[in-house]
Formats: structure tokens, C-alpha cells, sequence
């Protein structure tokens, strides 16, 4: 019989693979020896090639591709690894242990739920399922009906969760995180105590028990541990330094058990979820913890020019702590990063569209350019400019401001002002007091609509009557609210209307009823900010709520779907990169935030936030600050003070610009002044 042999085999083709797809350092890394090994990638430097690549070289050396445990922290990424994979290597890329930690968690727990008190075919609980379970767990710990106002549910399973997360206990974490919430400690032991035993009663586990089962389950039965050590000969870990303590034990606690080869992935510089419980540690002692291990260092950035990446360099270098950095592009020269001043929001805002319209003009699309910003609340001025010059945008950082709960409920005030018979606000404001639930407020309702005026009617006896006890000091409060945003003169002052809002009960009601109620207090005092730029309520309003419609992806023409600007927080754009990058409110007190100060590295971690927004930037970079910004809710405008992160970078690796005219939306005058740059 005639054998035929295959000019081209995978193990041939993964060899032209290297050569033709990886620089020195990286083939370097790939290639690396058994061991622990650590491999610090800078932004754009190739990371994700490096660890497919390093699977595909142990593959091809000779290791059981069921043998290698792959840890990435999205699933997207874990499915564009094993895609990569596959053109390397083929079929056995599905072989490979591939996904987040949870997933791979949830596939070793189904095997030994038994010796964790659960059965194989137990549940995981979505976020809704865990509330409704932590409700009756709180009601097991008596937390209700002690007369005080205990914790919402949705507090104490963030507590509960984070706890877990960093391997702490949850009144130390309550302490530390929440101290307003001290009194209630021991109650919060009791409760996550019967959440744990009703969850067990149920076989369900929750998002958090597949790394925390997982951890038992190897800490507990040293058996597993070995087991999961003869496994698992090589371990790879995505993302290094946004791992908690959990997950770095476990991984960690399995290499030792088996082969001892371990290979961490990540960026020091980009450690930016201390929030979430992520350890810098785990990184940055990674050696300590692992003597002999070798570490690579990938700083040939593929994704910026020499301007950007000089200008991020610089900034990244003033942190007190971090591993060395030496970053070097590959790109050709571009432009040097523009730092513009404005004399206050509005201008910034009408700069940073005008330069997204110019740019649109000449030909960018939209999808590549994006508005990074630290805090979610520094977006609402910029949004509500880009929809009065129609600039179509999507929120990667969550909802478009004026689909959020919180400024749906401002916007439901000033909308019964101006249309007192409007049912759907008046529902959802009555929804709001405490004891009334739809029935009652359907039966206010019907009262009020049955007067010639309803905001009279609301005062009446006959309206307090329909309240139960318990709610009529509250609705009391809600009339009184009303009487006072009325007195504002809404209808032509809507920035003063929704500065009395903030003056009123309602704050209160933020607190009790919504996570992060500080956040939202911001968002809406950024509202009144950009409502301060109308002269009528009945144009913000009929702005906000069509808007709806503008931007719906349903009203958009097939080939635009795609074509929208992005704005989103920092956070959120970590891994993410476009062609022109918009960092606004580069200011003290909002980036670095005043908050974040407070705690120790806090400015180390502030600066590595603005090293990852800096980063995202492919071709251009440019932020920007304002002179002046009220102080709280409706105050006098203050002088603001550049941040800490423009004045520390020489300026030699950036232009500085200022706006030298134009003032507030739809302005024609409006040009910066900047040296090499074209005046608009």
C-alpha cells in the first residue's frame, strides 16, 4: 500500500506559527521551562497570543491536552483562547480545561458534591433565586421586626459576597466597608450562617460556593487536593492581578499538590478591582511565594504610537510600588496626547462632541472613538450634549443616565409639575413610600383624577385617608416635597426644581431602596447640573424621554448598529482599546477619587485606573478638565485643581490646549488654542 506523507503537519505549522507571529521575549515565554513562571504583559503587548500559544508549545511537547487547566476571567475570553487554540493545534483545543474560574469550579464540584454535604445535581442560584433565599435566611436571624431599619437584602448579600471573596469574616468586613451597619454585625453572622444551611437544605449553591466549595473541598479532603494535582500536570492563570484570595489559593494549593508548573499571566500595572476583593499581592509577590520562579517581561506594544506609550510610561513610573516598566511601541509616530482645559462642564462637553463630530466628518466611525471616565456620574453633562447634537452613543458602563431607576424618579417629580394627570409617574412616586403598595397607590391615583387639580387634591384629608397608619407620616413628608418643588418655579427653572429634590425627603428614599445610593446622589446632582442648560422643563423632559426612541437600537438602519460612540467607566474598558480615546474631568477629588485616598495605596491604585484608560488608546489621546464645577447639589462653582496625574508627567510627551471661547450647547464660536494642532 502507497503512503502518502503531509508536507504540512500541526506540529510543522505551529512552528512557522512561531516564527512568523512572535517576537523574541514572547517566543521566550511561550517556550518557557516547567516551573512556576510569570509572565508580565504590558497593555497591547500580545498577551493573549502568549498564553494560547504557550498551550498550543505544551501540546505539541507532549502534555495530554485534558491535562491543562486554562483560567480566564470571561468567558469570552476563555472561547476566543480555545478558538485560537484550535488553528494551532486543532480538535484537542476542546480538550483542554478551558473557562473562568466559577465554570471550571462548578465542573470538579458536580464530581465530589457528595463530600460537601450536596448532591451532584444541585442548582446555582441567579441573583434573583439568592435574594429571594437570603430574605427568608435574614428572617431565620430575626433581622426583621426589631423596630430599627435593617439592612436591605441586596446590602447584605454585597457584604456577604465580598466577604467570601477575600476569606474574611463578614462582621470584619461590615466594619471596615460599612461601618453604618456596625450594630447590626452579630445579626449578620446569624444570617450568613442560616443562608449557608438553607442552601444546603435546597442543594443550591450560589456564585460565590463555586469557588468557595471548590476551596473546601481541596482544604478539607487532602485526597481531592491530589487528585486535582494528578490532573491538572500545567496550570495557566489569566489576568494574575485581578485574582482574590480564594482563587489564588486554589490554583495554587493544586500545582503544589501535582506537578508543580504553574504559569501566571497578567499586568501589575492594570490591578484595578481592589473593590471586588482582587489582591495585588497575588502578582506582585508572586516570586516571594514561589522561590526559582522566572519572570518575563513583554513590553513591545503592539497597540499604541511611541507618543501615547511614552506618555503612559511616565505616568505609570511615579507608583510606589509595581514591577519596573519598559515599554517600547511598535507602531509608527503619531500625534502627542492633548490635554485641553475648559472653563467649566458644559464647554468640556461641547469640545469633546465637536471633536467626535469633526472626526466623524472625516471619516472615522464612531465605534472607534470612546469617552472613558472614572466615575459613571462625570458622563450625564456629556450625555445629555451628545444627545442635543444627536450623536448616537452606547453605555458600556450601564444604563443611559436617563434610564436609570433614580432618574426615572426625578424625572416622574418634574413630570407630574408639569402634567399633573401623568398616571405612570404618580404610580411610580407613590410606589415609593413605605406601605403603599399598587392597590393603594391605584386608589390615590383614581382620587386625584377625579380633580380639576391634582396637586391640590394630593394635600387633601380625603388623600391622607386612603393611607394606612404607618405610611401617613411619610406620605406627609411626600406633600410637603411636592409644595417645595413647586415653589422652585419648575417649569422654567428645572435645575432649580431638581436641586430641591435633592433637598428633600428623597435622598432618603435612595438610601433605602437602592445599591450605591451615594453614587446615584451624584448622578443626580450632575442631572441638575445639565438641566441648569434649559429654560423649560417641558423641552428637558420631552429631550430625555424621546431619546429613547433616538437611540434604540430597533430605530437604527442595519449597517449602524455597530457605528455607536462608546462611553463607559474605566473599569468597564479594561482589555478594550479604539482608535481615539476621551478622558474627561481629569480633576483632584474625581480622578484620582477623593475616596480612594483615604485608604493605603489608594493613589497607586488611582493611578493604575488612569494607566489602564490612558492605554486603550490606539492612534489618539485626549483629556480634558474644567476649570470650575459646582460644590454639591446646585452650589456655587468652585476652581478645580488639574489632576495629580497630568501635573506629575513632564510636558514634553503631551500638547496642552485651551478652550479660549464658546459657551454651552449649540454655540458656533467655540475653538481651542494648541500648538500643532488645528483650531476648530
Amino acid at each position: 500500500m502507497r503512503k502518502i506523507r503531509l508536507k504540512s503537519t500541526p506540529a510543522s505549522r505551529l512552528g512557522e506559527h512561531f516564527e512568523r507571529e512572535l517576537n523574541e521575549a514572547q517566543r521566550a515565554a511561550v517556550t518557557a521551562p516547567d516551573g512556576y513562571n510569570l509572565i508580565l504583559a504590558g497593555p497591547g503587548s500580545g498577551k493573549t497570543r502568549v498564553i494560547t500559544f504557550r498551550v498550543a508549545y505544551l501540546i505539541a511537547s507532549g502534555v495530554p491536552a485534558g491535562s491543562i487547566m486554562l483560567v480566564t476571567f470571561t468567558r469570552r475570553a476563555a472561547r476566543e483562547m480555545v478558538n485560537r487554540l484550535e488553528t494551532l493545534i486543532g480538535e484537542q483545543a476542546n480538550h483542554v480545561w478551558a473557562g473562568t474560574f466559577h465554570h471550571i469550579g462548578n465542573r470538579l464540584l458536580r464530581r465530589a458534591a457528595p463530600l460537601l454535604g450536596f448532591q451532584p445535581n444541585f442548582t446555582i442560584l441567579d441573583s434573583e433565586d439568592q435574594l429571594d433565599l437570603l430574605r427568608l435566611a435574614m428572617d431565620d436571624a430575626e433581622m426583621s421586626g426589631t423596630g430599627k431599619m435593617a439592612p436591605r437584602p441586596a446590602e447584605v448579600q454585597h457584604l456577604l459576597s465580598f466577604a467570601a471573596n477575600v476569606d474574611r469574616g463578614v462582621a470584619e468586613v461590615a466594619a471596615e466597608r460599612r461601618p453604618e451597619l456596625l450594630e447590626w454585625a452579630p445579626k449578620l453572622v446569624d444570617v450568613a450562617g442560616a443562608y449557608v444551611v438553607r442552601k444546603r437544605a435546597a442543594n443550591c449553591m450560589d456564585y460565590d460556593d463555586l469557588l468557595l466549595q471548590w476551596g473546601r473541598l481541596i482544604r478539607e479532603f487532602p485526597d481531592q487536593r491530589e487528585l486535582q494535582g494528578r490532573m491538572f500536570r500545567h496550570l495557566l492563570i489569566d489576568e494574575m492581578q485581578d485574582t482574590n484570595a480564594v482563587q489564588v489559593a486554589v490554583v495554587e494549593s493544586i500545582a503544589e499538590a501535582g506537578a508543580g508548573n504553574l504559569t501566571a499571566v497578567g499586568d501589575d500595572a492594570q490591578s484595578i478591582y481592589r473593590f471586588r476583593g482582587a489582591n495585588y499581592d497575588n502578582i506582585l509577590r508572586f516570586a516571594e511565594r514561589h522561590p526559582g520562579a522566572r519572570i518575563f517581561h513583554l513590553d513591545t506594544n503592539y497597540r499604541s504610537t511611541p507618543q501615547i506609550v511614552a506618555f503612559t510610561r511616565a505616568s505609570i513610573a511615579h507608583n510606589r510600588t509595581g514591577f519596573p516598566k519598559e515599554l517600547v511601541s511598535a507602531r509608527p509616530d503619531g500625534v502627542l496626547p492633548l490635554v485641553v482645559s475648559a472653563e467649566d462642564a458644559y464647554d468640556e462637553a461641547v469640545f469633546v462632541c465637536e471633536q467626535i463630530l469633526d472626526e466623524r466628518d472625516r471619516g472615522r466611525a464612531l465605534g472607534q472613538m470612546a469617552i472613558l471616565y472614572r466615575n459613571h456620574h462625570d458622563s450625564i453633562v456629556l450625555q445629555g450634549e451628545l444627545l442635543a447634537r444627536g450623536i448616537p452613543y452606547t453605555v458600556r458602563s450601564g444604563l443611559r443616565f436617563f434610564e436609570q431607576a433614580h432618574i426615572k424618579d426625578v424625572l416622574a417629580f418634574l413630570r407630574i409639575v408639569a402634567n399633573p394627570r401623568d398616571e405612570a409617574s404618580w404610580r411610580r412616586l407613590l410606589l415609593l413610600l413605605p406601605g403603599v403598595g399598587p392597590a393603594k397607590a391605584a386608589a390615590i391615583y383614581e382620587l386625584l383624577a377625579r380633580h380639576e387639580r391634582p396637586l391640590e387634591a394630593i394635600e387633601s384629608a380625603e388623600a391622607m385617608a386612603l393611607l394606612p397608619a404607618k405610611s401617613k407620616g411619610f406620605f406627609a413628608g411626600f406633600v410637603a416635597d411636592l409644595r417645595k418643588l413647586r415653589a422652585t418655579d419648575p417649569e422654567s427653572h428645572p435645575g432649580a426644581a431638581i436641586g430641591a429634590i435633592l433637598r428633600s425627603g428623597y435622598p432618603d428614599t435612595v438610601r433605602l431602596k437602592y445599591e450605591r445610593p451615594d453614587n446615584r446622589i451624584a448622578d443626580i446632582e450632575q442631572f441638575a447640573l445639565l438641566a441648569d442648560r434649559y429654560d423649560s422643563l417641558q423641552r428637558l423632559v420631552a429631550d430625555l424621554i424621546l431619546a429613547g426612541d433616538v437611540y434604540g437600537m430597533d430605530s437604527l438602519a442595519p449597517d449602524e448598529t455597530r457605528d455607536l460612540l462608546v462611553l463607559s467607566t474605566i473599569h468597564q474598558a479594561k482589555g478594550l482599546e479604539w482608535m481615539h480615546v476621551f478622558i474627561p474631568r481629569v480633576v483632584e477629588d474625581s480622578f484620582p477619587h477623593r475616596r480612594s485616598l483615604d485608604e493605603p495605596g489608594g493613589e497607586d491604585e488611582e493611578r493604575r485606573i488612569f494607566y489602564v484608560g490612558i492605554t486603550r488608546a490606539m492612534n489618539e489621546l485626549t483629556l480634558s478638565y474644567p476649570l470650575s464645577l459646582p460644590r454639591g447639589a446646585r452650589g456655587p462653582n468652585v476652581f478645580t485643581t488639574p489632576s495629580r496625574f497630568l501635573a506629575e508627567v513632564d510636558e514634553a510627551l503631551f500638547e496642552r490646549a485651551e478652550i479660549v471661547s464658546g459657551t454651552g450647547a449649540g454655540a458656533d464660536d467655540a475653538w481651542f488654542s494648541g500648538a500643532g494642532r488645528p483650531t476648530i
